[in-house]
């Protein structure tokens, strides 16, 4: 065994050497010692699992059985079409390859037999040697680097301590169901009543945001598609692609975290694009055109890394500013829907918010990932420059309000209108003077109350799950085979459309059956289904199931997310709403962020199905720290203080 260690422990054969006289001895009165010996049939058979080989010969002399399971026609030349899983499946074999070897010899005896002389041969003498064969190997990548393998552990824990968790979880929640639904407030409905939505005039020939309706729908949904484009090439094509070239889950992980955090403290950005303004211009699109000008600038700069895989770090560097500018955009944006939305068009606007950014998702993970095979990762880079340098277009030449200017040298309008720097709100009202000391005192009572404090534990656990978003392309393509555009179309397509369809049928059923308990049974049943993803792996080589475990666990994660949102919405303080909830928000960022981090550290000692086991388990958390808030309990202890 310490040999075969030090050899490296992968073996891949088993030789089994036979040498072998002839002892055959002339028998009768008239044999003259002459006669030619009848050769003897010497057979030896390795068998190892269902590898086995049989080889025979004739004596006096040798052979040797030479039993390998390894694809030897890899170890040589240039290796097409395989993905590094494919390479590896066949010139590594683990535990399977080691334990017992079944040998056997046997001798079938021939002996001369003649009219007048016959000879005796009782069998021969076989002397045998077994050598076991140890391959180590280095794959390289096309620079003649070694290229990384795959870090997902070997290691695992038995399903059974996993179920011991999850099924007093779905008991005690059964529980509560039936006999205790009104003391844990699972009948409360999160949506707003339904009231009959009168559209104010939308001046379509307006020609500024808060005086047509039909800029602020085209402005607001081509910025989020803006935000949508980035976020799907970074979370789908590019992790995909880097997969593919044999990054590991350390990697991505690495890279999917600096890219989540500056979502994380986004909420800083609000007091500064507040207190900094340039109101001639407009109050955010000054903002606005600087994330767009920044994100542009980055994707430029990251044309220009010469080796992604082998530059890891500046990558993931690269890909922090870079979302540091979406961020800013992203604040940036919804303080803009803010100012020029009027009240009755939130909800619609919002929707078509979100189909926008979704939309955007689409373009930059199915649509990048597929095409990324014919135009590669730089060119999937370059395509996105003029993406968003035609957006920049809408808030390049939008004006938020009449009286400002769209370019420093332009002439200020004088028609009489309020200018955008006096100290009037868009409805005319004067705008509020805030004192810092007023708005800290406001949110410390905000979080004093007990839900609201429980909504901080919803926030840090909602994601802790999202261990498995650099997992899942190492499975997928290193281990199931799958190729870049198939994982891209997948995720960057169906699982987004699934997403969608999931987000709207979570604000359905909310506002049907009572938004804190679907999250509860949602994220209750996304765990069954985590749970059953891990220990069904023997049909993760069948692309139906896996297809259909995805898009079930998308769908039910969808609907966590919404009723998410909606339970901090109740649970936010009116007063201090914006910084409140945008605390929730980020603190989200951050959960996946540790998410993200725990996945290098479960995939260096555990295999895929305990990875999956665990996620299971870290889904139920959201269940037990949602259970216990009081989605009323702002409103009844602090609405009277509003």
């Amino acid at each position: 065994a310490d040999a075969i260690e030090a050899a490296g422990s992968n073996v891949v054969g088993v030789l089994l050497t036979l040498s072998y006289g002839e002892d055959e001895s002339s028998g009768g009165p008239v044999c003259t010692g002459g006669e030619a010996n009848a050769p003897d049939t010497i057979t030896g058979s390795s068998t190892k699992g269902e590898w086995t080989l049989s080889v025979s010969d004739e004596n006096p002399g040798s052979h040797d059985v030479n039993l390998t399971w390894h694809n030897a026609s890899l170890l040589s030349g240039v290796i097409d079409g395989l993905t590094q899983s494919e390479i590896e499946s066949q010139l590594a074999f683990g535990e399977a390859a080691l334990g017992t070897y079944n040998l056997s010899v046997t001798v079938n005896a021939e002996a001369f037999n003649g009219a007048l002389c016959s000879h005796n041969d009782d069998g021969e003498e076989v002397a045998t040697v077994v050598s076991l064969l140890v391959l180590e190997f280095n794959l390289l990548n096309e620079n003649g680097d070694e290229a990384a393998t795959l870090s997902v552990g070997e290691g695992s824990l038995p399903i059974f301590l996993f179920i011991g968790w999850i099924f007093p979880v779905v008991g005690l929640i059964a529980y509560v169901s039936i006999n205790q639904r009104e003391r844990f407030q699972l009948d409360l409905n999160f949506s707003e009543p339904d009231t009959e939505v009168v559209e104010g005039e939308s001046t379509s020939d307006g020609e500024t945001l808060v005086d047509s309706y039909r800029a602020r729908v085209i402005t607001l949904s081509a910025l989020y598609v803006a935000q949508g484009v980035p976020w799907g090439f970074i979370t789908v094509t590019m992790v995909t692609f880097l997969a593919a070239e044999g990054a590991d889950a350390g990697d991505l992980a690495f890279l999917l975290t600096l890219g989540t955090l500056p979502w994380s403290f986004k909420f800083l950005w609000g007091p500064i694009i507040d207190f900094f303004q340039i109101p001639e211009l407009g109050r955010r699109r000054p903002w606005i055109l600087i994330a767009q000008t920044g994100m542009i600038t980055l994707l430029i700069t990251m044309l220009l890394v010469p080796d992604l895989v082998e530059n890891i770090l500046l990558l993931g560097l690269l890909f922090f500013v870079y979302n540091v500018f979406t961020a800013l955009q992203d604040v940036s944006t919804d303080a803009l829907a803010v100012d020029v939305l009027q009240s009755h068009e939130f909800e619609r606007v919002n929707s078509y918010m979100f189909t926008a950014k979704s939309l955007g998702g689409v373009i930059g993970g199915a649509g990048l990932g597929t095409i990324i095979g014919t135009v590669g990762i730089r060119g999937a880079f370059l395509i996105q420059i003029p993406i968003l340098v035609l957006i920049m277009m809408v808030p390049l030449f939008m004006r938020e309000r009449p009286g400002e200017k769209r370019f420093p040298w332009d002439e200020v309008e004088s028609n009489g209108t309020a200018t955008p720097w006096s100290d009037v709100s868009p409805e005319g009202e004067p705008e509020k003077v805030r004192d810092f000391a007023v708005i800290l005192s406001n949110i410390r009572t905000a979080f004093s109350v007990r839900s609201a404090q429980l909504g901080v534990a919803v926030s840090l656990v909602i994601s802790l799950a999202f261990i498995l978003v650099p997992i899942l392309p190492l499975l997928f393509l290193q281990e199931l085979g799958w190729s870049q555009e198939e994982f891209n179309a997948t995720k960057g397509g169906i699982i987004l459309v699934i997403t969608m369809l999931g987000a709207m049928a979570g604000g359905e059923l909310g506002r049907r059956f009572g938004g804190k308990s679907m999250l509860m049974y949602a994220a209750l049943s996304a765990s069954l289904t985590t749970l059953v993803w891990g220990s069904f792996d023997h049909l993760w080589s069948e692309g139906w199931f896996m297809m259909l475990v995805w898009t079930v666990h998308t769908f039910l994660w969808a609907i966590v997310s919404i009723c998410a949102y909606s339970l901090m919405m109740r649970v936010t303080w009116a007063e201090v709403g914006g910084t409140q909830f945008t605390g929730y928000m980020a603190m989200m960022n951050l959960s996946a962020i540790i998410g993200y981090q725990l996945a290098p550290i479960f995939a260096e000692s555990y295999d895929y199905q305990t990875i999956f086991y665990i996620a299971a388990v870290l889904e139920t958390f959201v269940v037990l720290a949602s259970l216990f808030i009081d989605p009323e309990e702002t409103d009844r202890l602090l609405g009277a203080a509003a």
